[in-house]
């Protein structure tokens, strides 16, 4: 009898608890469609598993005898460690930013401040898995940059909108990990469309234009996360521009975005790697993107592939854009193959390309027509000739012709190119592939060292390609 009543109150009991397990599980269901489920709700969870919470780790030496000290860019920072490497203190600090996917690969955007100078690349997303990221490649000017993550499955990610349609008024979500706060949401309305901001820096005057204007809350560690609108669509990189702004916010516009990532991606500057067809896109995105010339000997003229083309398809991945073409192609080698689908005169047809390595232009020459330069690689044995034997690499300055760029910004023989834009400059055949994408009138940012009685120095200027 007594073991009777027992299995019956087990039995009431089991009873009992699944009873309240079904109730939760009904409210569970019952707030799924609750009125607190608003679009800023849908449209948090659409997104915030795509939002990397950066951490950079920076080694900061202080240097006793060193006058460079706190006045030299960060650029430089790593030709001069091993020359004043003795009575230093070494101080590791670990700033915080934000940054987003952009595509199921691991491809990250962020704000190039967020991880410049950066020894190492940590990334946590919001499930709590961390990665190791690697720089893709930067440019400090539209303060932009690229990561990528590995990852053994496909990686949730934001899809990109537009800016041409943002309404002043609409809701906006700037998501991010603010002063080290992760995974945190703020809202507000798009106060204003295309901001400028003008501010002094390392090279010359910068201007921020076309920003969007927010009164979400965007603070020291937003900086590089996105900026949504209601449908969890990216329309902005959140930028702490203003620190001294209350209230107030700003954001890169993804147009702008999309505009400078085509070059971050460029894979014939970053894997120098060639396909030989220029593209742009067309006003349908469907469409694929048009063909607008073709290099003649270059794989894709090999293939048959003709101006006029639209490239729809590479392999099997469907191309809506010229940063699908560029971020497809960045991931493979010289020598590979590739399937591409195209459309001419309203028919669909199959064309086999076989990549190359991209072929080198003349430096010397370039250097000379454009700049003004007589260039040729700095070698270990002329580094310890000219006291510079710290750097690692570098383009030698041994004559400069009167009347030129370069003598009108005072370049002088003897100097060392070690950067060109955002690019580290390590010899000739990397400083030919940028001379080769110069155009006459544009303006280029460069920085040199050189020694003389005086010390050791470094410097930038802005040179006009003529």
């Amino acid at each position: 009898m007594k073991h009777q009543l027992f299995s019956l109150f087990n039995f009431i009991v089991f009873i009992c608890a699944n009873a309240a397990l079904l109730s939760n599980n009904a409210a569970f269901a019952l707030n799924e469609h609750s009125n607190r489920r608003t679009p800023v709700v849908v449209a948090v969870e659409k997104t915030s598993a795509a939002v990397a919470n950066i951490s950079t780790e920076r080694f900061i030496k202080q240097r006793y005898g060193d006058p460079f000290f706190g006045f030299r860019s960060e650029l430089f920072e790593q030709f001069f460690n091993d020359y004043f490497n003795k009575n230093q203190r070494k101080v590791v600090e670990k700033p915080l930013g934000s940054g987003v996917i952009i595509d199921e690969d691991g491809y990250i955007v962020t704000n190039e401040h967020v991880v410049s100078r950066a020894s190492k690349l940590n990334v946590r997303l919001a499930d709590g898995k961390n990665y190791e990221a690697t720089m893709i490649s930067s440019d400090p000017v539209t303060d932009l940059a690229v990561l990528k993550i590995e990852s053994e499955s496909p990686l949730p990610y934001v899809k990109m909108g537009t800016s041409k349609d943002l309404m002043i008024g609409e809701t906006v979500i700037a998501l991010g990990n603010p002063f080290g706060l992760e995974n945190s949401v703020t809202i507000g309305v798009l106060s204003a469309k295309n901001r400028t901001f003008t501010f002094s820096g390392e090279y010359g005057n910068l201007e921020y234009n076309g920003l969007i204007q927010t009164d979400a809350l965007i603070n020291p560690g937003n900086s590089g996360g996105p900026l949504i609108n209601i449908d969890g669509e990216l329309i902005g990189i959140n930028t702490a521009i203003v620190n001294h702004a209350q209230g107030i916010g700003f954001a890169i516009p993804v147009d702008k975005v999309r505009e400078t990532l085509v070059k971050l991606f460029n894979f014939r500057e970053i894997n120098k790697i060639w396909f030989g067809a220029q593209v742009e896109e067309q006003g349908y995105v469907s469409n694929g993107i048009l063909v607008t010339s073709v290099e003649k000997e270059s794989p894709a003229h090999k293939a048959k592939i003709k101006t006029g083309d639209c490239i729809i398809k590479i392999d099997s991945k469907r191309i809506f854009d010229v940063l699908d073409f560029e971020k497809y192609i960045l991931k493979k080698d010289a020598g590979d193959k590739l399937i591409i689908t195209i459309n001419r005169n309203g028919q669909e047809m199959e064309l086999s390309v076989s990549l190359e390595k991209a072929p080198m232009p003349s430096a010397e020459k370039l250097a000379l027509e454009k700049l003004g330069l007589y260039v040729q690689d700095l070698t270990p044995q002329l580094a310890q000739q000219l006291n510079l034997w710290w750097v690692k690499g570098g383009v030698l300055i041994s004559e400069v012709q009167k009347k030129s760029p370069a003598e009108n910004v005072g370049i002088k023989a003897g100097h060392v190119l070690v950067y060109v834009g955002q690019y580290r400059v390590n010899n000739i055949e990397e400083f030919g592939a940028l001379l080769n994408l110069m155009k006459k009138g544009e303006l280029w940012d460069v920085g040199i060292v050189w020694s003389d009685i005086y010390g050791e120095h470094q410097g930038y200027t802005r040179l006009k390609v003529r």
